[in-house]
């Protein structure tokens, strides 16, 4: 499973043309590079920049912690500042929680995410920054950006894991774009859009929910459920409105039945 992965993202890799680049800068932790790479590969982002990743980043805990976005890692480049990181881009975002003495427009990372967008489509090259484990991004780092992306969290415990701030953005971002399918996509059961599941069952029709209702009804009258006779309408509406609610499938009728069924013949 993990060599297909490697395979998938190693096409992406190649055939991606769009520029958003998530550079992380000062990175402390290899199992944290390696959760941000698993987290891009979440959101087919395949652009990865690290700026002076302290000694020994790239191990084992990197590859692993990955879940086979290994090829997001392996073709990540490496730079010694932010300067040299960015001198390429054409626009710069900065992430971060704190106030700092610096004018720059602070967006949400979903007004970032529906600005960058459509500057991506014109194949403007666009970078988010990332600040490090230890004390994230510098005021001097801050400089060389254009605007600054915070998250809306609690003011009183602010601090994201290196991934999460990641993870954060780039679900923001990865929404702005064509969504073919929500979850997993594999060999047993496909990827599919919002809503009930067609390729399993479809919905039950109005002549299965009148059956069904019929047949409710007449198991109703059987044990003597109506025992207000002046009520029986009032209450007969209440149930069918009550099942039309709930949107069932015709394999819902069909479990429906089963249970009553077994209900009454016992």
């Amino acid at each position: 499973m993990k060599l297909q992965k490697k395979k998938k993202i190693a096409n992406e890799l190649e055939n991606n043309k769009q520029e958003l680049v998530i550079i992380l800068v000062n990175p402390q932790l290899g199992n944290n590079i390696g959760s941000v790479a698993r987290v891009m590969a979440n959101f087919s982002l395949f652009k990865l920049r690290l700026v002076n990743p302290r000694s020994g980043w790239l191990n084992s805990e990197t590859y692993s912690s990955s879940s086979g976005a290994s090829a997001i890692i392996d073709n990540a480049g490496v730079f010694d500042d932010v300067k040299s990181a960015i001198s390429d881009l054409d626009f710069v975002y900065a992430t971060t929680a704190r106030r700092r003495d610096i004018i720059k427009e602070v967006l949400s990372p979903r007004s970032a995410a529906l600005e960058i967008r459509p500057d991506i489509n014109l194949g403007k090259k666009i970078g988010i920054l990332f600040g490090g484990e230890k004390s994230g991004l510098s005021n001097e780092e801050l400089a060389y950006t254009d605007k600054i992306i915070t998250s809306p969290v609690n003011p009183s415990f602010a601090s994201l894991n290196l991934a999460q701030a990641v993870n954060i953005f780039s679900y923001e971002y990865y929404l702005t774009g064509e969504i073919d399918a929500l979850g997993r996509v594999t060999e047993s059961d496909r990827g599919r859009l919002e809503g009930l599941s067609s390729d399993k069952t479809k919905n039950a029709s109005k002549k299965e929910y009148i059956h069904f209702m019929e047949f409710i009804e007449g198991a109703l009258m059987e044990t003597g459920f109506f025992d207000m006779p002046e009520k029986k309408k009032l209450m007969l509406n209440n149930i069918r409105s009550m099942f039309q609610r709930q949107n069932l499938t015709q394999k819902d009728i069909k479990i429906l039945f089963g249970i009553f069924k077994h209900i009454l013949n016992n």
